[in-house]
């Protein structure tokens, strides 16, 4: 047997943390002294420990950990590294996208360039659009994490034999900006209803009359569009009357810089 103390130095973590594992059940002593509590480990715990920091290193959450570890048949395992192969596929490419971008902010600097100064014009239309069956999900999440919904509802289209029939849309429904707690919902248009069961479902996207115009830049400069959008609006006697989305026509997966990225944003609008 191993005191907590050996334990801890073979499984390279801290006694408080075992004594945390042991309270929530994630792994326990093989024998505690019932005379003066000190907990004892046998040899076969020490793959166990090894396999608990091992999916700590995949950023697997203890809670994850847990449920790994009480399902004997390994599907637990298999669903959440698919997800975690998601999360991370979409971290990189989100951080390969900001890498670019600073690539090419030095170049401009170089070339003596303001990166600030804005050169773009903005082409707004107005336009009667068409309802769409679209696959979403909706969730209150930090900015950052857009592209793990996108990736939550392709999974849904892809599992259940759905047809994309469109570009990837994402609702905005807060009224004040939070970047760590944003209400966002993603929309996908597929080719026919579908239930799954939980809060990813099929539903109509609403058309109607909308103001929109198309952004070419990163998607961190992209308040240049709505503040083009608000001013038109108001300018040209119209009112906003729901939600703006975007909807993204090119974007990381073209593999191409940040600047060539194509964003559409609409707004709904009625006369006033």
């Amino acid at each position: 047997m191993y005191t907590i103390g050996q334990f801890s130095k073979i499984g390279k973590i801290s006694t408080k943390m075992l004594r945390h594992y042991d309270k929530i059940g994630l792994i326990k002593p093989s024998f505690v002294n019932p005379e003066n509590q000190y907990r004892y480990y046998e040899k076969y715990q020490v793959k166990d420990i090894l396999r608990i920091n091992k999916l700590k290193i995949y950023k697997f959450s203890l809670d994850e950990i847990k449920q790994i570890i009480e399902d004997k048949s390994n599907e637990t395992l298999k669903k959440l590294l698919q997800k975690q192969i998601n999360y991370i596929t979409n971290e990189i490419e989100h951080n390969n996208s900001i890498l670019l971008e600073l690539k090419t902010s030095v170049e401009n600097l170089k070339k003596g360039d303001d990166i600030m100064a804005s050169k773009r014009n903005f082409e707004i239309s107005v336009n009667n659009l068409e309802d769409k069956l679209v696959l979403s999900l909706r969730d209150i999440i930090p900015m950052d994490n857009i592209s793990s919904l996108i990736g939550k509802v392709f999974q849904n289209i892809y599992r259940n034999n759905l047809e994309v029939c469109g570009n990837i849309m994402t609702v905005y429904y807060d009224e004040d900006f939070d970047e760590s707690n944003a209400d966002i919902e993603v929309c996908i248009p597929v080719d026919r209803e579908f239930q799954t069961g939980t809060i990813i479902k099929t539903r109509i996207l609403k058309g109607g009359l909308h103001a929109h115009t198309a952004f070419v830049g990163s998607y961190n400069e992209i308040g240049e569009a709505y503040a083009e959008l608000t001013d038109w609006i108001e300018k040209n006697h119209y009112e906003i009357i729901g939600a703006p989305y975007d909807k993204y026509i090119k974007g990381p997966e073209a593999k191409c810089n940040p600047n060539e990225f194509i964003t559409e944003v609409y707004f709904p609008i009625k006369h006033k």
